[in-house]
């Protein structure tokens, strides 16, 4: 079986405006326009737009739709493996600072009780 990061890892990676799809929300206020990520075996793009802007949120497989698809492998695996490949560092920079608010919080309820 080949490896899905092979896939992943050829060519160069890139993102742009598309007006191929358009987001209902008009987040970006660029008429609509969506913010696509691609290399040469795939593209996709957040299923909402309004996620660009949210410092919170970590990205997960069901957040991203799979526009096109040049591998052999299914969109659940592909979608796992972008998420390791565009988001690991921001998700694992957004872990810690919610967990670290979080304990501020936690702590904080805690002087008070």
């Amino acid at each position: 079986m080949e490896d899905i990061k092979t896939y992943l890892d050829e060519g160069e990676h890139n993102s742009s405006w598309s007006n191929d799809w358009k987001d209902p929300d008009n987040f970006w206020g660029n008429n609509a326009q969506v913010h696509v990520y691609y290399n040469r075996n795939c593209s996709f793009k957040l299923k909402r737009e309004i996620w660009h802007g949210y410092k919170t949120k970590i990205i997960k497989p069901n957040d991203i739709e799979i526009l096109t698809n040049d591998t052999p492998f299914t969109k659940a695996e592909l979608k796992t493996a972008l998420i390791e490949k565009w988001f690991a560092w921001e998700n694992e920079n957004t872990r810690q600072a919610n967990n670290k608010g979080a304990r501020e919080r936690r702590a904080k309820q805690k002087e008070i009780a």
